[in-house]
Order: C-alpha cells, then sequence, then structure tokens
C-alpha cells in the first residue's frame, strides 16, 4: 500500500503526487525552493556527482531556477520530488525518469544535502518513491546508477533493496568533467521490500 499521497492538477502532463512517509514529504517543487536548490548546487559532493545538465553561461541560481521550473512540470516519462525535512526545506530530491510506459522500466537518481545525510531519509525517501513506481505508474523494474567511486549512494541504494547487477564502463562524464565507470543497479517489483529505514 502507497503512504499518504495527494495529487495536484497539472494539465501539461501526469499529474504530480506528494508522498509522505514518517514526517518527511517527497513534495512537488515550488519558486520558493529556489534559494534551497541554490545552497544545494553549491555543495561539493553534489556538484561532482549530481552535475545536471551542463548549461554553460548560467549563475548557480539561474540553474537554481531552471531546475526547479522544470522539475515541478511532470511528463509521461519523468516523475520528481523534492525531500522536505519537518521544517519544509529541501534536503534532497528524488526523480523517476526515462520512464518507458512499454517496457514498464524506469531509472531513478537521488541527491541529499549534508543536512540530509547520514538519518535514514534518503534511503526511506528512495523506498517510498520506488513503490510509487511498482504500484501506481505499473513499473517493473527500476535501474540506478552511480559513479562506482561514489560508495555513499552505493550504500543507500543497497538499504533501499537495490542490487548490483555490474558495471557500465565509462558510461557518465560527472561534474569533474571526466567519464567515470557506474555500477547499476536495479529493483524488480517482485524483489523482497527492504527492511524499513530507521529514520532520524
Amino acid at each position: 500500500m502507497l503512504p499518504y499521497s495527494r495529487e495536484m492538477s497539472d494539465p501539461s502532463g501526469r499529474a504530480p503526487v506528494v508522498l509522505e512517509f514518517g514526517s518527511y514529504l517527497l513534495d512537488v517543487a515550488t519558486a520558493s525552493d529556489v534559494d534551497h536548490v541554490e545552497a544545494a548546487f553549491l555543495d561539493p559532493e553534489i556538484a561532482l556527482w549530481n552535475p545536471g545538465p551542463r548549461r554553460p553561461g548560467l549563475t548557480v541560481r539561474e540553474r537554481a531556477k531552471l531546475w526547479v521550473a522544470d522539475r515541478a512540470v511532470w511528463t509521461d516519462d519523468h516523475a520528481s520530488w523534492v525531500i522536505r525535512d519537518r521544517d519544509a526545506t529541501v534536503i534532497g530530491q528524488v526523480s523517476l525518469h526515462q520512464i518507458d510506459v512499454h517496457n514498464a522500466a524506469a531509472e531513478v537518481g537521488y541527491w541529499l544535502t549534508p543536512h540530509g545525510r547520514g538519518r535514514g531519509i534518503g534511503s526511506a525517501a528512495l523506498i517510498t518513491a520506488t513503490r510509487f513506481a511498482f504500484d501506481s505508474l505499473g513499473l517493473a523494474r527500476v535501474e540506478l546508477f552511480h559513479a562506482v567511486q561514489n560508495d555513499a549512494s552505493c550504500r543507500l541504494a543497497l538499504r533501499a533493496g537495490y542490487l548490483v547487477e555490474g558495471t557500465a564502463r565509462q558510461s557518465f562524464v560527472y561534474g569533474d568533467g571526466l567519464r567515470h565507470d557506474e555500477h547499476l543497479h536495479a529493483r524488480l517489483a517482485t524483489d523482497p521490500e527492504p527492511a524499513p529505514p530507521v529514520i532520524r
């Protein structure tokens, strides 16, 4: 069963849905989140492992504004949330992208701010978004890629039930401008549900 959810009207595509897990939210991004997203983009770990689209000539704030506007709109192949702390500040994000209804598959990505790390929130948010992918979108498989050197992301993926399936060689250019090998993790709708994380 899904946690509490609330649909938001959006005529441009798939209707965004807000999901609750414990006392935290997977919420739709709004213009008031730009300050928090800008601060996240300045974090060295996020800048390295989640560089986002290259936008030459734009300031970090301009990139944050574009990111918020883009994530606020869901499409047939993309659903995205910000992770809200108890005080409503943004401490991370989770997105389902490359949603392929024909093959019942998608890819998932995420980042966490320093304040959001080490609290069990990331794995809980990922589990919640994955459950939505299986139960509400009817997907059979969700894939997750991270740079081999990103040990924290690997641990989070494993806690959320994403098994390592292999290594994709030099498959993505990260924030350092270099091509990195990536681990491929995946969860199937038929896989056992992971143990609920302890959230702090």
